[in-house]
């Protein structure tokens, strides 16, 4: 049996770069496995919705929940949107893990910074800007992946979020007294405006952001096919 169609489930947003990102992903899981149908859908703002989405899939699809971390829309909007595909669609059906958290978007957030010039120097921090949840525990969970997986060469890897975790400010206050330069990555898939704004506030503090978000990266590219060759137990109806 052939490998499921990707659907590439993504929440969407007024920003059109939000969608420009996720079928930049696309396009980039499509050159990684150029005989595996990848498709995308949204949950708002832009087409195609996953009704949409369904009417184009095979007999069998894997759908990819494009979150950073497992917060409300992964645990409520997302599981509605699949039960919809494939109802819509007749076609067996399962849902992945989200892309968060996941050490693979750490490999992300580095390559973001070599692309720009950035090298691993014990006397560099990085932040990883996250848009963050009203969910804290959400936030939290990325902080535990930085935790648990160090990169090797670098200063502190430490994690900020617009809401629902710690502040640029505090995560600032918080670094090693021999930290000569901080850098941020934006820890979100695509630019926009949450970006826009974590570039505001790391310009207020004398901070680097790098540009660009995570999809533009081999890494997450290659964690889309991770999650999708690796399901959870039980995902995939008989």
């Amino acid at each position: 049996m052939s490998a499921p169609d990707i659907v590439l489930l993504a929440h969407g947003s007024p920003d059109p770069r939000h969608a420009r990102g996720v079928e930049e992903l696309a396009g980039h899981v499509r050159a990684l496995a150029p005989a595996r149908p990848v498709h995308t859908a949204y949950l708002d703002h832009h087409e195609p919705t996953p009704a949409a989405t369904a009417s184009a899939l095979g007999d069998h699809a894997v759908v990819v929940p494009v979150l950073i971390t497992p917060a409300y829309h992964a645990r409520v909007d997302v599981p509605s949107a699949v039960e919809q595909i494939a109802s819509t669609s007749g076609a067996r059906v399962a849902l992945a893990e989200p892309l968060g958290p996941h050490p693979m978007l750490l490999d992300a957030a580095e390559e973001l910074l070599l692309a720009h010039g950035v090298a691993p120097d014990p006397h560099t921090a990085v932040l990883l800007y996250a848009a963050g949840s009203s969910d804290s525990d959400a936030v939290a969970a990325v902080t535990h992946v930085v935790q648990e997986h160090p990169r090797e060469g670098w200063g502190r890897w430490d994690v900020a979020a617009l809401d629902g975790g710690a502040t640029l400010e505090q995560v600032l206050r918080r670094l090693p007294e021999d930290t000569d330069r901080t850098v941020a990555v934006s820890f979100m898939v695509a630019e926009g405006i949450l970006r826009d704004r974590m570039a505001q506030e790391c310009g207020r503090h004398g901070v680097t952001m790098v540009p660009g978000a995570l999809a533009q990266t081999d890494a997450v590219a290659k964690l889309v096919l991770a999650r999708a060759d690796n399901l959870p137990a039980g995902s995939l109806p008989g």
